[in-house]
């Protein structure tokens, strides 16, 4: 079945970074293990108001729907409780590891990035299984190739177009690096990058014309 009434939202996605080189190098089964347990991680912190959409390898797809955020702040503090909840768990790997193979030597290959945008949205259903569409979908899975950490230094990060930016109603981008890069069939999408790894303050912004 499939809904065919346009929505507005937020689509979340969740990379883990070394993931390919990782399973390369490593025992798959114990690997698969590892992997598993850090996707367990973030699962446990992803809830309402985010839905998750689809696992793709390494990334976990979520969508949040415009009219179910009521405050913005608190949206991206979620999210950035799913990057706390996953290096604690690589914290934990790493002081208690499994065994001595190879794939619990390399866990340090691992970190999460992150991607935030905004736009439309259809909602596919099959089954149970519940997939989202669209060219603005299309967009934030795009996001994922991009020149972040070669530009900035920045390597565990979270890129949020200015759209986003601005639907979310926040004003502060002292913390926040301005971002850019051109897509092909896209065209330049305007983004900020926040290090994942140190702590960010979200403030709301009462007049959104002053975040632009």
């Amino acid at each position: 079945m499939t809904d065919n009434k346009i929505q507005l939202g937020y689509f979340f996605i969740t990379d883990i970074t070394g993931y390919t080189i990782f399973l390369t190098k490593s025992e798959l089964d114990h690997a698969h293990n590892i992997i598993e347990a850090l996707f367990d991680s973030q699962l446990k912190v992803i809830s309402s108001p985010m839905t998750v959409s689809n696992f793709q390898g390494d990334a976990i797809l979520c969508y949040v729907p415009e009219e179910s955020v009521t405050d913005g702040t608190a949206l991206l503090n979620q999210m950035r409780s799913v990057y706390v909840a996953f290096q604690e768990q690589m914290d934990a790997m790493q002081v208690n590891p499994p065994c001595g193979c190879s794939a619990c030597a390399n866990i340090t290959m691992l970190d999460l990035k992150m991607f935030l945008h905004y736009g439309q949205y259809l909602v596919k259903s099959l089954g149970d299984r519940v997939e989202i569409l669209g060219s603005d979908v299309i967009t934030a899975h795009r996001m994922m190739k991009n020149d972040v950490s070669k530009e900035t230094g920045i390597h565990s990060y979270l890129l949020m177009t200015e759209i986003a930016f601005e639907k979310l109603k926040l004003e502060d981008r002292s913390q926040q690096v301005n971002y850019s890069q051109t897509y092909e069939h896209i065209g330049k999408l305007d983004m900020l990058v926040s290090e994942l790894g140190q702590s960010i303050s979200f403030k709301p912004n009462t007049d959104i014309h002053a975040a632009t």
